[in-house]
């Protein structure tokens, strides 16, 4: 029953119960809408598709308008689904001004907007919008792009209509066969961009046709439009990422090895040489953040890194660190490759540790600049003691907590944060005294009051000596009902194993690991 569509009602036929309550029941206006609210809802109905307000004749002649439109362009459809305008009744105007409105009614500045998406679903517009991908005849080219922006204005704002989207097949092959229309193109691929962002099974629709040789394609066809190009890496980030977290498995991590099987790794570089040359900090950001979400292993991390990545990154950062946005995708790049030892050291030595920390303190307001830098400096420190005093060097401890400061109530930051404190203190308890000058104590025991930050919080303080302990509270009363101090329970070890000298390898047991600190 699960997988069965819930139950509605046309506005029509809800219209009517508010009606009849009026006239029949002499109920006033609004209590004759929330009398049919409840009618509906306790059958079982959903409502989400409907107007509630009182009826109005303007409300009506909107609808009116807006299903209209759906019909005439339902009406060019043929029984074979396919669109062939030479044997339309509708002209190309009349069809191009169907769907503008569509566009406009579904627009997320357009009043009751919601329902007009979810009307797409209920009387199967969007299957006949889909259809319209396949247009052919005269004019066909102009409705074509039309249809893309609509359709991409209905998938971003609807994930009921973005789960509803089947026809990512049919993308790939207009991207074929219209690869030399660079607008097409780009708003293929900004559809593309939109109806996979949170859905993993349109991911694999597009995957599985052939998507990434199709994008692959793109950006050597249009190498200096930053339209192309910035749909293309907004693309390779909403695929190599895993967002849709209704489902347990994700296709992200095989993706982007895909990708760079392809070689899209030089091509993205070339992206970013480009998006430099011509000062268009955009397309530098798009490029840096679908560089990020490829560094999924060491062979690809090596790859990017041989191909020139830090120092682009690098001058980049230093030349646009004004930028906040440019500042957090060029940290997020830092943050990904820090999970190779040799990089992240490499890092701590070539200047790119200070002119991250610089954009640090440039952009204390920035969320995403904090929990990158945060979690670059937690992934550098990371049984790594000689980067411990780089950073300390460079004063990034202060530019760390400084950072949590700035954000005590993002739980991202705090957790990353407090990761960078623990494994900064792991093995370099000499600067135990410099962090407790600078306020450590009360920011990890703040950081400690939020569940996603607590385990790391009270880490750190156990690490730094102090009795820090964890507090259980129920979920319906609130009451407290357990209070654990760390080290409190005892391990039942082996006792032929209790002596060891082995200390560097007792720590790197219970460090946090790199995909602890590195967000892939």
């Amino acid at each position: 029953m699960s997988g069965l569509l819930p139950a509605r009602v046309s506005q029509e036929a809800f219209d009517e119960v508010v009606k009849e309550n009026m006239e029949d029941f002499e109920m006033a206006p609004d209590e004759a809408v929330q009398d049919a609210i409840k009618q509906f809802k306790s059958q079982g109905v959903t409502l989400d598709n409907l107007d509630l307000s009182v009826p109005t004749d303007e409300a009506r002649a909107a609808r009116s308008a807006f299903l209209d439109s759906t019909s005439l362009l339902d009406s060019c459809v043929s029984s074979d689904g396919s669109v062939d305008l030479s044997k339309s009744n509708h002209t190309k105007d009349a069809i191009l001004a169907a769907l503008k409105l569509v566009s406009e009614y579904c627009a997320p500045e357009f009043e009751n907007c919601k329902i007009y998406r979810s009307l797409l679903v209920t009387n199967a517009a969007i299957y006949t919008l889909m259809n319209f991908l396949g247009v052919e005849g005269e004019g066909s080219d102009e409705i074509l792009l039309a249809n893309v922006r609509t359709l991409r204005i209905l998938t971003k704002e609807s994930m009921e209509l973005r789960d509803a989207f089947i026809a990512h097949e049919r993308v790939n092959k207009l991207l074929s066969k219209h690869l030399d229309n660079e607008e097409l193109t780009g708003a293929l691929l900004a559809l593309i961009k939109v109806s996979c962002k949170n859905v993993e099974n349109n991911k694999g629709y597009f995957m599985k046709s052939g998507g990434a040789k199709k994008v692959m394609a793109a950006v050597a066809a249009h190498p200096e439009s930053a339209v192309v190009l910035g749909e293309a890496c907004f693309c390779i980030n909403t695929l190599c990422k895993f967002d849709d977290f209704r489902k347990e498995m994700s296709s992200a991590h095989e993706n982007a090895k895909e990708f760079n099987l392809l070689g899209i790794v030089p091509a993205l570089l070339k992206v970013t040489d480009f998006s430099i040359a011509i000062e268009h900090t955009k397309l530098a950001v798009a490029a840096m953040n679908a560089t990020r979400v490829l560094a999924v292993n060491d062979e690809i991390v090596q790859s990017l890194v041989a191909c020139g990545l830090l120092d682009r990154t690098q001058s980049s950062l230093a030349k646009h660190i004004h930028d906040p946005q440019l500042a957090a995708a060029a940290i997020g790049v830092y943050r990904n490759v820090c999970g190779n030892d040799e990089i992240k050291s490499t890092l701590c030595t070539n200047g790119s540790l200070e002119v991250m920390l610089e954009a640090m303190r440039k952009h204390t307001g920035s969320p995403m600049v904090a929990e990158h830098g945060c979690g670059t400096l937690a992934a550098m420190a990371l049984r790594k003691p000689e980067n411990v005093t780089h950073i300390f060097t460079c004063d990034g401890a202060a530019a760390l907590l400084l950072a949590m400061r700035h954000h005590p109530k993002n739980v991202t930051v705090q957790r990353q944060g407090c990761l960078a404190v623990r494994n900064i203190i792991a093995r370099n308890p000499e600067f135990k005294e410099a962090l407790l000058e600078l306020g450590v104590e009360k920011i990890l025991k703040d950081a400690g009051q939020f569940q996603g930050a607590v385990d790391e919080a009270y880490a750190g303080l156990r690490d730094l000596g102090f009795e820090a302990s964890v507090t259980k509270f129920d979920a319906d009363t609130g009451a407290v009902v357990k209070t654990q101090m760390f080290g409190e329970s005892k391990a039942n070890f082996n006792k032929s194993n209790l002596a060891s000298n082995d200390i560097d390898a007792r720590v790197d047991e219970n460090a946090k690991p790199a995909n602890e600190c590195v967000r892939f």
